[in-house]
Formats: structure tokens, C-alpha cells, sequence
């Protein structure tokens, strides 16, 4: 690892200049020379692009600053002639950004031509001591850019280096070359994510007079990992007491959830019911839309096909004037669905609003439970104070990571051992909430008929026989209640002979419209490899045009 810091530090200020926005182009040479000297690194490279079509304006080179004590820009040039810092076009922008130094060569606008562009800059603190070797490990090449190089030449000094054989990827040919000036690596073919890491080792102390300060914090963060470490444990099992203290409140069922086999319906309840008992006891996407199934299907609601626009269906909502008896939670969703207004409205727009105020219609859907005795007030309150505990964890964790987030620089990731701690505690009491059902005793028997009708609905969808045609077509909206709908519909698709009268077709084959309707929109609820990298190496970075 240490031998690789370093050589990727000389690789990554070696890499390039990124694709173009505005064109196509490549570069036909990118060179680079790499004089290692006082533990830093002082680098030339020069990239000469060929725009191919398109206009460009400007060339951008992003230098990492990682793996390095520090980058410095020293000069810049385009087609020989140096350009000074500025704004205006024959100027270069030098800024930071994303942990890189980011220089932009900014021109008159050019077509399809060539045109050669360099950069002179140091890294400090880029070789450093492995053993008896001071090592330089750079990598060459932008990495993952966006054109092809068809020929490159790196070149690193002082001579007297122990040289492994270069990693590289997606190049066709690499030849390394050694003599008195330094070490040549000659490379060609170079596809558009293709990259080179030297490694080159020479004496200690010829160029390493001390450890660079990023691998000294890097030292400092290992011996002090420990203490975070523990301090991320100790912050898991504070947030895992919290839970299980939370938990113990909760006065558990006698025995599992069980299933009853059943072929009718246990009792004639609404639909948003009947889904929340199936779910024990939960809220689920489809419990709204049932709710307005229900409502057409007892005459409440008409549901229009409107004709197709594009291929797409859509469907509108119209009350039936006069009184009807409806449960509270059905109310509710009405003055939602329709804005509290008697106009009429497209099943999208009242799904949309459901939607939005899905946790409304889940209050009142429990409180119509508890009226009814399926709701054990004891066991809901656990559950819910379960919950808010473990939800209040997930903010807890961000603040925690937001205030060591100005500590990572020094001890590298460790610190957010703290906030994770806190984030799996959370899951673990997200994950015990729901587990825990609200549900009275008498409503967990109830629960179980309506789980074993779930499954004679989905066994009648599953026949090829008649029988499932004569089902009454408040099964069905059972059905879609319980999440089944989409099972249904293929069946209907089939046989195409029950159309509830509440549901009026725009064209002349109602069963099929129907069988769509249940498919496309009361089935859906309320909804609305890379080759492996060199090893860690200074250098690299991203470049374009554009």
C-alpha cells in the first residue's frame, strides 16, 4: 500500500484532459515528464488534441490533490504561447473543486483542428519511505476519459530507479525503457478508460528526506482507529438498549399469526379494513384506492373510462347525488380524493392526493379499526413509540456525522463508525416495529380468515376453469384491497365477462376495459462491470474539452 501511495501520486498528475461537450476529438500525443526532488514531484505534460467535428471553447485538466501535501500550478500554454490567469477567452482558470485543482484553457471558439496544450505544476510530499526504497507511485493518464490517446510517453527522473513492470489497463503496447536521464514508459492504443501506474523505488533518503504529512495522518488515524471503533460500538448498543427497552413494552400475541381457511368473506367489511387486517395491521399503498373501489362498487361512485389519448387509458370520478351510509375513513377519502368539492375527478389526481396525505387516511383507518375492537390500544402505542424511538435515530445519525465530518481529513473514515452505530439501531428498531402488530386479540382471529380468503381469491385467479367469472365483483375489489390485483386482471383478461355496473367502458368491450382498469391503475395502489483499477497511486484525475 505504502509503495503505491506514491507512484500513484506520479501517475495521477500525469493524467489528463476530459471528452469533449460540444464535439468529437481525441488526443493524438499525451506526454508526460515526472522530476522527482525534495519528496515532491514537479511534473510537464502536454496533451495534443485533434477536434474532429464540433466547436470548442475550452480544454479542463482536474489534478487530485490526495495521496499529496499539496498542488501547485506553476505555468500553463496553448500551441506554445503561455496564458496567465483570467477569465476571458487566451486566459486559464485555476480553481479548486472536489479534491481536485482544476486548470481550464479557455479559447476563441475553434472547428474541426489541432492544437497542443501543457501544464506545469508540483506535488509536494509525493515519495515517500517503504523499508530501505524511497518510492514513487504515479499514475499516468486521466482516469476514465471520455477519448482515445493514440501515443503517450511518460517519462520519470532521476535515473537509478528499480522499476516494476507498469499495470495498466486497456492499452495496447507498453514498453519500459531505462538510461542515464531516467525511466521512459512508451504506451500506444490507449482506449478511452485506459490508464498506467509506475511504480519506481530508489535509495532511502534520496528523495524522502521525511514521511509526507498526508502518510503521517494516515499513521495517526490507524493508532487512534481503535477509539472509534469502540466508540461506534458503544453508541450501537446505547441505541440497541433504547430498542429493546422500548420492546419490552409490548404485550405480545399468545401464540404466531395464523391463516384460516375460508372461501367467502369472514365478515362484510370495507375494503381499506379488510386490507389492514390481511397486512396485520399495517397500511399498505393499495388501502386508499380500495376505499374508492368500495365506494363505487356500493354505489357511491361511478368510475369512467375516458377515451384513450396516445395509447393511454385514464378514468374519471363522479359522485352518485344523494345519501349514503359510509364509515368514516370512506369519508375521509372522499373530501380528500375530490378536494372537498362535488366536481368530478380523474383517478390520477384523486390517487395523487391520497397519496399525499396517505398518512391521514391511515389514522383514521386505524381509529375505525379500534372502533370495531380489532386494535389493542396497549400493543399499537408500543408499537409506535418502537418506531418514533427508531426514527428518531436516522436524524440523531446525520448530526453525528455532520459534526465529525470536519474530523476526516485527519482520521479518514473512522469517525463515522459514531453515526453508524446509530443508523443500525435504528434499522434494527424499524425492523422489530414492524414486526409488532397493533392488533387486538379478536382482530388477529379475523386477521387470519381474511389471510386464508386472500389466498382463495388468489388460487380462484390462478384456475382455468368458469368459477372465478361468477365471483361477485366485490370480490374483486377484495381482491385488489389484498394486493392481488394484478392477478386478477390477467384472469379477466381471459375471460372477459364481468364488468361491475358502476365501472362504464368508453368502447364496446367493458369486460376487457375492465380487466385493464384493474391492472393499470387499481393494482398499483396509491402510487404514483469495469476492469479492476491499478493500486492506490498519486495522479490520475479527470480532463476534457468542450
Amino acid at each position: 500500500m505504502t509503495r503505491s501511495l506514491v507512484l500513484a501520486v506520479l501517475l495521477t498528475a500525469a493524467a489528463g484532459v476530459a471528452q469533449a461537450a460540444t464535439g468529437t476529438y481525441k488526443a493524438q500525443r499525451f506526454d508526460v515528464v515526472v522530476r522527482a526532488a525534495n519528496g515532491g514531484v514537479d511534473v510537464a505534460e502536454t496533451v495534443t488534441f485533434e477536434f474532429q467535428s464540433g466547436t470548442f471553447t475550452k480544454v479542463w485538466r482536474d489534478i487530485p490533490i490526495s495521496r499529496t501535501d499539496g498542488i501547485t500550478i506553476l505555468d500553463a500554454a496553448m500551441d506554445g504561447a503561455a496564458m496567465t490567469p483570467g477569465e476571458a477567452p487566451g486566459h486559464i482558470a485555476v480553481s479548486s473543486r472536489n479534491g481536485n485543482v482544476r486548470v481550464e484553457w479557455r479559447f476563441a471558439q475553434v472547428g474541426p483542428s489541432v492544437h497542443r496544450f501543457d501544464v506545469h505544476h508540483a506535488a509536494k510530499g509525493v515519495a515517500y519511505r517503504d523499508g530501505d526504497s524511497d518510492v514513487v507511485r504515479w499514475r499516468a493518464l486521466p482516469e476514465g476519459p471520455r477519448y482515445r490517446i493514440d501515443a503517450s510517453r511518460i517519462r520519470f527522473e532521476p535515473a537509478g530507479a528499480q522499476v516494476r513492470t507498469p499495470e495498466s489497463h486497456r492499452v495496447a503496447a507498453v514498453t519500459l525503457k531505462t538510461s542515464n536521464e531516467g525511466t521512459t514508459i512508451e504506451a500506444s492504443a490507449i482506449q478511452s478508460d485506459g490508464w498506467i501506474v509506475a511504480e519506481l523505488r530508489y535509495p532511502a533518503g534520496l528523495l524522502a528526506p521525511a514521511e509526507p504529512e498526508w502518510r503521517q495522518r494516515a499513521s495517526r488515524a490507524r493508532e487512534i482507529a481503535p477509539n472509534w471503533a469502540i466508540g461506534g460500538a458503544v453508541t450501537l448498543v446505547a441505541g440497541l438498549f433504547l430498542v429493546v427497552v422500548s420492546w419490552q413494552r409490548y404485550p405480545a400475541p399468545a401464540g404466531p399469526p395464523g391463516e384460516t381457511a375460508t372461501t367467502e368473506p369472514p365478515q362484510p367489511l370495507p375494503a381499506a379494513l379488510a386490507a389492514a387486517l390481511t397486512a396485520r395491521g399495517g397500511v399498505s399503498a393499495y388501502q386508499s384506492i380500495a376505499t374508492i373501489l368500495d365506494l363505487a362498487d356500493r354505489g357511491v361512485l361511478r368510475v369512467l373510462e375516458v377515451s384513450r389519448r396516445l395509447g393511454v387509458r385514464s378514468y374519471v370520478l363522479s359522485q352518485v347525488p344523494g345519501k349514503h351510509d359510509v364509515e368514516p375513513h370512506e369519508a375521509e377519502a372522499l373530501a380528500i380524493a375530490f378536494a372537498e368539492r362535488g366536481d368530478d375527478v380523474t383517478l390520477s389526481n384523486a390517487r395523487a392526493r391520497l397519496t399525499r396525505r396517505a398518512r391521514r387516511m391511515g389514522a383514521t383507518i386505524s381509529a375505525d379499526l379500534a372502533a370495531r375492537g380489532l386494535i389493542d390500544p396497549d400493543r399499537k402505542a408500543a408499537r409506535d413509540h418502537l418506531a418514533k424511538i427508531a426514527l428518531l435515530m436516522f436524524p440523531a445519525a446525520a448530526l453525528v456525522a455532520f459534526a465529525v465530518a470536519p474530523l476526516i481529513p485527519s482520521y479518514q473514515g473512522w469517525p463515522l463508525l459514531v453515526p453508524l452505530g446509530l443508523l443500525i439501531a435504528g434499522i434494527a428498531g424499524l425492523v422489530m416495529a414492524a414486526s409488532m402488530t397493533p392488533l387486538s386479540d379478536q382482530g388477529l382471529v379475523e386477521a387470519a380468515r381474511w389471510r386464508g380468503f386472500k389466498r382463495h381469491l388468489k388460487s380462484l385467479a390462478a384456475r382455468d376453469d368458469e368459477s372465478a367469472t361468477r365471483v361477485p365483483a366485490r370480490w374483486i375489489v377484495y381482491a385488489v384491497a389484498v394486493g392481488i390485483g394484478r392477478e386478477w386482471s390477467r384472469y379477466l383478461k381471459g375471460h372477459p365477462d364481468v364488468a361491475p355496473p358502476w365501472f362504464v367502458a368508453a368502447g364496446s368491450d367493458p369486460g376487457h376495459s375492465f380487466a385493464m382498469f384493474v391492472g393499470g391503475h387499481a393494482a398499483s395502489g396509491a402510487d404514483g462491470g469495469a476492469g479492476a483499477a491499478g493500486g492506490a497511486a498519486a495522479g490520475g484525475g479527470g480532463s476534457g474539452a468542450g
